[in-house]
């Protein structure tokens, strides 16, 4: 075999080597740390709300009947701060963590699509799904992988589409919204009623829910396999 011949087998074996699964084998297997995450952030809250009860116990175990009603006035704020902050702030960031890493897997995807054509079919590919007007990076990566590079999502029949949809109603309610969340979102909604999700000063109007959000544990334990499972079943 002479150098054109061996040049054009390696250029043809190059080509044929894609790296969209290889991706998308990425961030399904990315999910691995991230539920590693979930159980390190609930174990240090049960911990730490263990460790302050402790204290708070020892503490008022070596005075009398009134002197205990006063230090327990006084020392249950700690444990209180705990939920009220601690474990708010650690699961509000759970929850735009996981958005973040819906959007990047969706991008990351698209461009891994988007090589992979250009080079086993030669195609060229100037449009980015960036370049879509959509109203926001979850809506132009769809829009993108469906119009553009043809691959069908499917979306409507797809259980776990509307759970996104409200991760990312979610999300956006506590980072736009100072924790507050207006919706009619059918997905949250169930979450709500079933104490996944607290509202406080909660208003009830014309089907639409709103309130002060407070994302509860079992919130992230129910829609982290979902997420996973969206990126699991995308055929590429």
């Amino acid at each position: 075999m002479d150098e054109k011949e061996t040049a054009a087998k390696r250029e043809k074996l190059r080509k044929g080597i894609g790296v969209t699964r290889i991706v998308h084998r990425f961030i399904v297997d990315g999910f691995d740390e991230i539920e590693d995450f979930n159980e390190f952030m609930k174990s240090a809250i049960k911990r730490e709300k263990d460790l302050t009860s402790r204290r708070i116990e020892e503490g008022a175990s070596r005075l009398n009947e009134e002197e205990r009603e006063q230090y327990y006035e006084v020392f249950s704020e700690d444990y209180q701060k705990i939920g009220d902050v601690f474990e708010k702030l650690a699961l509000d960031s759970f929850v735009v963590m996981l958005y973040a890493r819906v959007e990047t897997g969706m991008a990351t995807l698209c461009d891994a699509l988007r090589q992979d054509r250009q080079k086993q079919k030669g195609e060229k590919i100037n449009l980015r799904y960036s370049d879509l007007r959509s109203r926001g990076y979850l809506d132009q990566a769809n829009l993108y992988l469906e119009k553009v590079l043809g691959v069908d999502l499917d979306l409507g029949d797809n259980a776990q589409w509307p759970e996104i949809r409200g991760l990312q109603t979610l999300r956006n309610g506590i980072v736009h919204d100072e924790g507050w969340l207006s919706t009619k979102d059918r997905a949250l909604k169930k979450h709500i009623e079933r104490g996944f999700i607290e509202l406080k000063q909660r208003e009830d109007k014309d089907g639409q829910v709103s309130g002060r959000v407070r994302v509860k544990s079992e919130y992230v334990d129910k829609i982290l396999p979902q997420v996973r499972k969206f990126f699991q079943d995308i055929k590429i």
